[in-house]
Formats: structure tokens, sequence, C-alpha cells
């Protein structure tokens, strides 16, 4: 299933995952399968997965692959090896391709007492190797969605990734540029500028606008893939307005540009009372015109909505749950029974079983 696109009721992921028995999970590392082929033992699977801008990633534990006679491990564990590739898929029976990634960190543990010896596992997306490359120059591509295309598309990361998703950003006057920043920072730098996303799901790339796919993947309600449910309100982000400010280097005129919370966040007055007349004033350079001053106070006030409400979720383990998505919530309360977008999955499988956590945002009631 593309995470991106793909939607499910939960009575069709019960027939689908034969009522969500038998847990299981393949790990491909290269070209080989890990638990279905017999290669190594794995257990303890946790797999993180973000539409922020930190890298996603899981970890995984091999154990009886250490032969004592022989006083070293098996010779299949060989095929760890730091830079390999990485694809696990997780469900039961049937299985979800939900992470593509590279090994990053191999942890070798001798145990006492009859411990055992296992290996620890650490992967991560291609967003780490973006870390390694930190440039000095101006770059030929006249938009940013030209200069991330070009970065995603130079090696290491290129070696990583199953394709890209870019939104079109406007052409810039001013040849972008790196300042002795790494390829990652770039990114987010960029990012953060035009209000986007940049994060990578089932090995494709994504630097987009937020929010942009707006239909939910499916709906949980309790007993029906919902064990439970928080939902947090803060209003410490709430802002009767944002002003960002700028100076036209041509004329010396400012330039400004304002955006304004529109949403609903509670009942009667208290809400309006709590933001007052209370403002927040910003100077960023390099702003054409009032209309980007205005796009650009809108991005920073849609940061801060995005904490007004927060989820966290304990589910079923259910793969089609993703971050960069929305999901519904029903039957809880007329105050939680809303739609929420996806921030955070983490999808574990250990000896309890097979379990979904998440963390979702709403930015109005």
């Amino acid at each position: 299933m593309d995470m991106m696109n793909g939607t499910a009721s939960y009575a069709e992921l019960e027939r689908k995952y034969y009522d969500f028995r038998a847990p299981d999970m393949e790990i491909k590392v290269g070209n080989e399968k890990l638990v279905s082929r017999g290669k190594l033992h794995v257990k303890e699977l946790d797999l993180e997965l973000t539409s922020g801008f930190e890298a996603s990633g899981c970890t995984f534990l091999v154990t009886g692959a250490y032969e004592e006679e022989n006083t070293d491990f098996s010779s299949k564990v060989d095929i760890l090896q730091l830079g390999e590739t990485v694809e696990v898929s997780v469900g039961y029976v049937r299985l979800e391709l939900v992470f593509k990634g590279y090994v990053s960190r191999i942890e070798y543990r001798f145990g006492t007492d009859g411990a055992g010896c296992d290996i620890f596992v650490e992967c991560m997306d291609a967003k780490g190797l973006l870390m390694k490359t930190r440039r000095m120059e101006f770059f030929t591509q006249k938009s940013a969605d030209g200069v991330v295309s070009a970065i995603l598309s130079d090696t290491p990361v290129s070696s990583y990734l199953s394709g890209k998703e870019l939104d079109a950003c406007a052409e810039e006057e001013v040849p972008l540029r790196s300042h002795m920043m790494s390829d990652y920072d770039l990114i987010v730098e960029q990012a953060s500028k035009h209000g986007f996303e940049f994060f990578i799901i089932q090995g494709k790339a994504y630097f987009r606008k937020r929010r942009k796919v707006t239909t939910p993947i499916m709906t949980l309600t309790p007993g029906s893939g919902l064990i439970n449910a928080r939902f947090s309100l803060s209003g410490q982000e709430l802002v009767k307005k944002i002003e960002v400010r700028s100076i036209d280097a041509s004329s010396g005129r400012q330039i400004s540009g304002e955006a304004s919370p529109t949403g609903s966040y509670g009942s009667g007055s208290a809400p309006k009372k709590l933001m007052g007349d209370s403002r927040q004033v910003y100077y960023e350079p390099g702003v054409k015109d009032s209309e980007e001053a205005k796009g650009r106070a809108k991005t920073r006030l849609d940061a801060g909505l995005s904490r007004f409400g927060t989820l966290e979720c304990e589910c079923v383990g259910i793969p089609e749950l993703s971050p960069g998505r929305y999901v519904t919530l029903d039957k809880l309360s007329s105050r939680m029974n809303r739609k929420y977008y996806i921030t955070y999955v983490r999808h574990v499988i250990d000896g309890d079983g097979y379990r979904t956590f998440l963390k979702a945002e709403v930015d109005s009631l």
C-alpha cells in the first residue's frame, strides 16, 4: 500500500490481517530476507516514523547467532554491514512495507550468567546521510524545490531513495547558497521558510506543503483499533497576530505582512481573552514584498497552532497508520471526536505482540 494515498476501514483490515492474529515481520537486509528464510532470529522490533524534520528509523535484536564452540558469531551475520540497505515490513501473515533505510549502527553484546550473545542493529532513513555533506556554494537551480531535487539526486542519499515528490516553489531573485551548512540543515531551512514538510516514507522523500493529503487513512474507535487515547489542549501558542518585517534592499522601504488565527479554540469569550492583544514581530531578510511577508507570517502562525491540540494513542498494530496522513477518532466524546493529522508513528513487535503508537495534532477545534 502507498501510505500517502491508501485508505481502509477497520473491518477491511480485520479481514486482511485475519482478525489481527499472529503478528509477523520481515526485515530485508541487502537481498536477504532475515525472517522468512530463517537466516537469523530477529526479535524486539521498534520502528519510529515521523513527518517532522528528524529522521525515521528502527532497531531490532538478532539472537541465537553466537556459536559457543567457535567463540564467534555465525557467518550468517556477515550480511549485517554498516550502510547495507534495509526494508522492514510488518503485519499479520500478510505484510506491508513501512520502512526503507540503511544500517547505521551495529552493537555486539556479550552476556554473562547465561544471558547469551546478541546483536543490536540500528537503522535510519536517508535523512541521516544528508548530514554527511557540508557545502559552501551558490546553487544554479532557481527555486528551493530545484535545489532539494539536486541534493537528493547526489550520493550517498540517492542510493537509498526509491523516489521523491517535491512541491514547486517560486523562483528566488538571489541564488540560494549553502554557507558551510549540511545538506540536511539546508533542506530543513528551506522547508521551514516555505511552510513545507520534509520527510521520508517507504523510501520516498517528500518536500511538500504541510498537511497536503486531507483524506483520513481510517477511523479508529474503542474496540475497533483504538486501545487508549489522550488529547491535550494548550493555549500557550495562541496569539492574536504575527507580523513579519523586512527591508527592500533597493529602496530602503519597510516591507511587512501579518497573519491571525481564524479557527475556534473553545466556547465563550475565554479564548479571545487569553489572546488579548498579544503580538509577535519577526524580522526576516530577503523578503520581496508584503505578500511574501504575509506568507511567512502565516508559516510561523501555523507552526505555533500545530501545538494547540495534541493527541497520543495506543492502537492495535496497524501497518497502514502513517505520519503525513489524517486519522479520524470517533465514539469517544464531543471534544475528541474529530480528524487529526498524524506526525509520529511507532510500531513495536516484541514478546507482548504488536502495537502501534501515534502522535497527532489539530490546529483548531
